[in-house]
């Protein structure tokens, strides 16, 4: 069994509760959770504000090195193992404990939290479930200040590549009026601002070509530059374009009937799709 399957037994109760009394409300207590193979191996305290956790010290030792040090230190007499947490807030604790007994829980509410301790206290499957609730979600559902949220920890806490990428181009689809509403360029770092802003650009450009059927229209400001002209096939007055590589003038009605002779613009078009959002981690 992997040991982030196994469970982490979390109860709260008063800092006044001894050990013993801790392991009896174990049972009945609604917030807590019990191991559905094992008992607890090695019960311990951890006093955060007026809240007392009772954690499986075995379990979680093995997921982090950070608990292993709290756990199994020197300085813990037999009877009395625990640790004060003077940084941190209970609710946030109570959440933390929860995402590693249960990752299912990792929501766009919660995921800065969760990432956040993860990576304090260095709890590597907890970290990876967090990327994998990005990979997997489907972020158009969720509102734009949550996706910055989410971008900020996963930039901030060093997300794989492919994880604040698609943050990234999530945010990009939003446009100037929201980036300007969330003040993105206030609190966003420089290479994640430049990164959404050249994406928002790319996904423009891309509407646009999605609308040329290959020709190379002429633009101005990432938009089709169409004028009143004579169209080269129709030969009637309208608002046309002109293709760069076919050289023809075309009204929308045959620019979207005839394809261009040339696929450069279909090539043009197939590799802007595969580089939309420009982002690397730099060393």
């Amino acid at each position: 069994m992997k040991p982030e399957e196994k469970m982490v037994q979390v109860c709260r109760k008063s800092v006044s509760t001894t050990t013993k009394m801790a392991a009896e409300v174990l049972h009945n207590e609604p917030h807590c959770f019990i191991a559905s193979s094992s008992s607890i191996d090695r019960p311990f305290k951890l006093l955060v504000q007026k809240e007392t956790f009772l954690i499986d010290a075995e379990s979680m030792s093995r997921i982090s090195p950070i608990f292993n040090v709290m756990c199994f230190g020197k300085d813990f007499e037999k009877m009395d193992l625990s640790r004060e947490i003077v940084d941190e807030k209970s609710n946030d604790i109570d959440c933390f404990l929860r995402a590693v007994h249960d990752t299912s829980m990792i929501n766009s509410s919660n995921f800065a939290l969760v990432l956040r301790l993860s990576n304090k206290y260095q709890v590597d499957p907890v970290i990876e479930a967090c990327q994998n609730f990005i990979i997997r979600q489907h972020l158009d559902v969720l509102r734009a200040d949550e996706i910055l949220t989410m971008l900020i920890a996963a930039f901030e806490h060093h997300c794989r590549k492919e994880v604040v990428q698609k943050l990234i181009k999530r945010l990009a689809s939003e446009g100037n009026s929201v980036f300007t509403k969330l003040k993105i360029s206030r609190y966003l770092p420089a290479q994640v601002y430049g990164s959404v802003i050249s994406t928002s650009m790319n996904l423009n450009q891309i509407k646009e070509h999605e609308q040329m059927n290959g020709h190379c229209l002429k633009q101005e400001r990432s938009k089709i530059r169409w004028r009143q002209s004579v169209c080269d096939e129709c030969k009637s007055v309208a608002e046309c374009a002109n293709c760069d590589e076919c050289k023809k003038t075309m009204c929308r009605n045959h620019v979207s009937n005839l394809k261009c002779s040339s696929d450069y613009g279909t090539k043009m078009a197939a590799d802007l799709k595969k580089k939309i959002v420009d982002f690397e981690w730099q060393d």
